[in-house]
């Protein structure tokens, strides 16, 4: 096993390395000026201005050129600097991960546990009122896009009904906890001040719920499948022949099973969660890495843009070593061979 996982922690920097090349080859090839967004477009005209910018950016040199400066800041951990923020890539990705990461985590929460609960419920009830409530639910949920979703909830919720508040991680006018995790809910608590960690809880509900429906739909689904597969398998009618009682062979044996292709979602789920909440971020006003991203896109900034790939890069190659090593410890078969 410890082999295995340095042989794919090897490989990890070259495919990285790979990501980043794709990445600055093609916006470099958006017929677009980065500095059009850095000097303005009322200095365009300026030469001197624009040539001072270029300078400073880097702009001036060749695209090869730029290319093995950028790997060679890289390898030093330098990832630039942002054209629109003016800050280090690395700064501005620090700031954004957190928000990113406790949004995908109450997203999970949501889909994943959601997704094998009624799962399971749907198997276990098969053909019956809860399982087509079940399935209609997810249904509906893996079904509609995200954006409809959070901007119908929001309208419902926040603006008609008042159950959740606005969009924002934040109440107006409130000064985020003092730093830690960056993940206000938990700096709240470690702050000692429990009002505003509920506040920043139930503006997080509502994200987390249109995200983790989606998911959810799959998830449920999975389960479902896998569950009523693994019920024709020798194994169950032995445990109910030995007089196990039926939501006992379900919950421990069947659903055990039954998660393994669950995990190969579950994983990638999590992943496409840290970055790819685009649309959701941009609705809630959510400063996360989705919404750096989009800004970093419409401004034509390209160490953001590098920097925001090579974060989702590694995220997925650590998501799919994640998965495989699960897979390893929940199926012993799989581990052995």
């Amino acid at each position: 096993m410890k082999r295995y996982i340095l042989g794919r922690l090897t490989v990890v920097p070259i495919l990285l390395i790979g990501i980043v090349t794709v990445a600055f080859c093609v916006s470099r090839l958006i017929p677009s000026d980065p500095l059009a967004s850095i000097v303005g477009e009322r200095q365009m005209n300026n030469e001197e201005i624009v040539n001072a910018a270029k300078q400073r950016w880097g702009l001036d040199k060749s695209v090869p050129r730029q290319y093995v400066l950028y790997l060679e800041n890289l390898v030093r951990g330098d990832l630039g600097t942002s054209f629109r923020t003016k800050q280090s890539v690395v700064a501005d990705l620090g700031e954004r991960i957190p928000a990113t990461l406790e949004l995908a985590v109450a997203a999970m929460l949501f889909g994943g546990l959601g997704g094998v609960v009624l799962g399971a419920v749907s198997a276990s009830k098969k053909n019956k009122p809860a399982d087509h409530i079940s399935r209609i639910f997810s249904l509906v949920g893996s079904s509609l896009p995200v954006f409809w979703t959070g901007l119908a909830l929001l309208f419902l919720l926040y603006a008609r009904l008042g159950w959740f508040p606005g969009p924002g991680r934040l109440p107006p006018r409130t000064r985020p906890p003092d730093h830690v995790t960056g993940l206000y809910t938990v700096d709240a608590l470690l702050a000692g001040n429990p009002k505003l960690a509920l506040q920043t809880l139930h503006r997080l509900l509502l994200p987390a719920f249109v995200l983790g429906w989606a998911i959810m739909g799959s998830v449920s689904r999975l389960v479902r499948a896998s569950m009523l597969d693994e019920l024709h398998a020798d194994y169950v009618r032995t445990a109910r022949a030995k007089g196990l009682r039926n939501a006992t062979v379900m919950r421990v044996h069947v659903l055990r099973n039954a998660m393994l292709p669950v995990l190969t979602i579950l994983g990638f789920a999590f992943a496409s969660l840290l970055t790819g909440a685009v649309l959701t971020e941009t609705i809630f006003e959510w400063n996360g890495v989705g919404s750096y991203a989009v800004a970093a896109t419409r401004s034509l900034d390209y160490p953001a843009i590098n920097g925001v790939c090579l974060f989702g890069g590694l995220v997925f190659l650590l998501a799919n070593l994640v998965t495989d090593l699960l897979y390893a410890l929940a199926d012993p078969k799989i581990r052995l061979s």
